[in-house]
């Protein structure tokens, strides 16, 4: 049974929701997310610009001309939101947390999928996927998915994006829509961006998904402010240590660093031919997703 303040959040974050999908984004899902599912439609003569790789072989064989295999796309599709809910996504200077922020991106894409006639599922991750949610149609779908995504305890604290998308591969189906909302702060072996120990399971799932990886970022994450001494905690690996935030030389050491490892993490990240969308917790992230949506 769920508490009463918590069934409250739930409904809030339903009809806020709702409304921001209905009033700022309507039109631009379709668009955007094109899924990779194909049915086979009809065979015709090869035309001028037709690519390589639709030429059906036994037919041009058999006719002694170029004939080419024509593919309709599914018109239902399948969103899978695969969120982290690790520690490091608690972290939060502004109004909402990452965690926050993710939540509210994941129920706006929701959605956007049953608005569509699309099914739509989710993953909740931490070490590895702690829930799934199948893909389904409808409101009430979309109000359970909701409910998890308030209410639900992680087991784990530490993150393990090689193992994540390993799993995602196997449970997702083919042909979805893939959505990834995470810090991507993996914490195997250590916490940083630098950590790309899964970027080959990425390939794998471009191979046969549409595959967009939205990471979410507090703007402190990349400048201290001179605070002095401080007490910094990695929530992950619950390792701290002890900085002084009084010598400039040291603050823009550190942010010179983390600012590096984000930038060659997202450009590894584009290599792999994903989608990719940097969103911090204090900008205007309707905007921002709108952006992303007509790109």
């Amino acid at each position: 049974m769920l508490a009463q303040d918590t069934l409250s959040k739930i409904k809030r974050l339903f009809f806020k929701t709702d409304k921001l999908s209905n009033e700022l984004l309507a039109g631009e899902y379709k668009s955007a997310f094109k899924g990779t599912g194909l049915n086979f439609e009809s065979i015709r003569e090869y035309q001028y610009g037709d690519e390589i790789k639709s030429l059906d072989w036994k037919v041009t064989a058999r006719m002694q001309s170029p004939y080419v295999r024509q593919y309709k796309e599914e018109r239902q599709m399948t969103l899978l939101l695969v969120v982290d809910f690790s520690a490091s996504n608690d972290f939060g200077t502004q109004e909402k947390t990452k965690k926050d922020l993710i939540i509210e991106l994941a129920s706006i894409l929701a959605f956007l999928a049953i608005k569509n006639n699309d099914k739509v599922g989710l993953m909740i991750c931490t070490e590895d996927i702690e829930l799934y949610l199948e893909p389904k149609q409808g409101k009430a779908h979309v109000f359970r998915l909701l409910k998890e995504l308030v209410s639900f305890k992680a087991q784990y604290k530490t993150t393990n994006l090689k193992k994540i998308f390993q799993s995602v591969n196997k449970l997702s189906p083919r042909h979805a829509i893939i959505c990834v909302l995470s810090d991507f702060i993996n914490s195997q072996n250590y916490s940083s961006e630098t950590n790309l120990n899964y970027i080959k399971e990425l390939k794998i799932l471009k191979q046969t998904r549409d595959l967009n990886l939205i990471s979410i970022r507090d703007s402190k994450e990349f400048t201290l402010p001179n605070l002095g001494f401080i007490k910094i905690s990695d929530p992950e690996t619950e390792q701290s240590f002890l900085l002084n935030l009084n010598r400039r030389i040291d603050r823009e050491h550190f942010n010179y660093l983390q600012k590096q490892n984000y930038q060659d993490f997202q450009a590894e990240i584009r290599k792999t031919g994903s989608k990719f969308l940097h969103i911090e917790t204090d900008c205007d992230y309707i905007l921002e997703l709108q952006k992303f949506l007509k790109v």
